[in-house]
């Protein structure tokens, strides 16, 4: 037979709407991310909160008994949605707490002064706080999950994109329906750079997962970017101008030997896989030729690239233009007086200074070398090419040195 606490529940719940409103009015005061919501997801907050007050009359406070299965499935589907609408879990969770603070000061006060009504109220704490535990608790793991699930299709979904930049014949309008689906602003400049992995190499370094890799941008860049797996290595897309020294420490120990190439920035579909194919190009050159360094610019490798720098024609080229100074017979010092003229614009007494010797000592070398190995640098063209073989010769550094054959005892000295 209804009593007067059921009588009691009947009444507040025909306020429920009210108690809604309230309740929505508050947390939107308090947490910023409800208040920039579109209109439709506020709607569905609001019947959410209905459908909670609703449950919370007829389930906890109307018989105490815990919530079922069958009973915490809509709130269940509530947390998926708000993890897929990119709702933080502390501001969802905090409606649910405001929640049950709005019903219980409202219903303390329509008890009144009533001593029988305030006593079975109380008889319902325990009750109440069960099952607002285990709505909690069936909330945050299903929000949880959901989130987990989402990211696990969203990093498929950037490898596959990351995978398509670097494939020649992706279509641009699958790249651009892939990008809109994850929201990646190609309307503003980015630029591509990929993290070769360590150990492909038979470095001491071990491969390097993509969550890791997130971790140490997100520590070291301290800006937006977007991250993926391809077949060359992690790819990501990151400002128009990444720190070298940010990339150098997420690439991880130099003991790693992981190497990093990054793409001129640009705009667009065309223009990230241009810039996509500048950052492999950058990796393989600097990776093979650069050694000192771990992060490479295609901007820093241009000129090499377009000497093919890392083909065996360009070596024969700089062998072809350098000739017998490459030979163990000839003395060093010839080639550094090459190389030191070339970089002072050919400029007698600067090159000089450069390497410690009389403008008149460096006249004489320049002669030698014309008439022991033919090098005119009168002519401009030989000048050129002079200039590119160098260029070749000091970026492969130890490796053409490597291939140098050893010097015997007992060759002539030059001065």
């Amino acid at each position: 037979m209804p009593d007067e606490f059921h009588e009691l529940i009947r009444r507040v719940q025909r306020t429920r709407r009210t108690r809604a409103r309230v309740i929505v009015d508050e947390c939107l005061a308090m947490l910023p991310h409800y208040r920039g919501i579109p209109e439709a997801h506020l709607a569905d907050v609001r019947r959410s909160v209905l459908h909670h007050l609703s449950l919370f009359y007829r389930r906890t406070l109307t018989t105490g008994r815990p919530l079922s299965f069958e009973d915490l499935e809509p709130s269940r589907q509530t947390a998926r949605r708000r993890a897929a609408q990119g709702v933080p879990l502390g501001e969802f969770l905090t409606f649910f707490q405001k929640g049950l603070t709005v019903i219980w000061e409202h219903l303390m006060a329509s008890v009144g002064d009533s001593a029988y009504l305030r006593a079975r109220l109380l008889d319902r704490v325990d009750a109440i706080i069960s099952n607002q535990t285990q709505l909690m608790a069936a909330l945050a793991e299903a929000y949880v999950d959901e989130r987990e699930r989402l990211l696990r299709f969203r990093e498929q979904d950037l490898d596959d994109f990351f995978r398509l930049l670097l494939v020649e014949d992706a279509t641009e309008n699958v790249l651009e329906a892939r990008a809109r689906s994850l929201g990646l602003p190609l309307d503003r400049p980015h630029a591509i750079a990929i993290f070769d992995r360590g150990d492909a190499r038979g470095a001491r370094g071990t491969g390097l997962g993509p969550h890791e890799m997130r971790r140490r941008l997100t520590r070291h860049l301290r800006s937006e970017f977007w991250l993926g797996r391809s077949r060359e290595g992690l790819v990501a897309l990151l400002p128009p101008d990444p720190d070298r020294c940010a990339l150098a420490a997420a690439a991880g120990p130099a003991a790693d030997e992981r190497h990093v190439g990054v793409g001129d920035p640009a705009r667009g579909v065309e223009g990230l896989r241009r810039s996509a194919g500048e950052a492999l190009r950058a990796l393989r050159i600097g990776s093979l030729l650069r050694r000192g360094e771990r992060v490479h610019r295609f901007a820093d490798v241009e000129i090499l690239d377009l000497l093919h720098i890392d083909s065996n024609s360009s070596e024969a080229f700089a062998r072809r233009v350098l000739g017998p100074l490459l030979h163990a017979r000839a003395p060093r010092t010839y080639l550094e007086t090459l190389r030191q003229i070339v970089r002072h614009g050919h400029r007698i007494k600067l090159a000089a200074a450069a390497l410690s010797v009389h403008p008149h000592t460096l006249t004489y070398r320049l002669k030698q070398i014309r008439r022991r190995f033919g090098i005119e640098l009168d002519d401009p063209g030989v000048r050129l090419r002079v200039q590119l073989a160098l260029l070749i010769l000091d970026a492969q550094g130890p490796v053409a040195e490597a291939r140098r054959p050893r010097r015997r005892r007992g060759g002539t000295r030059a001065i």
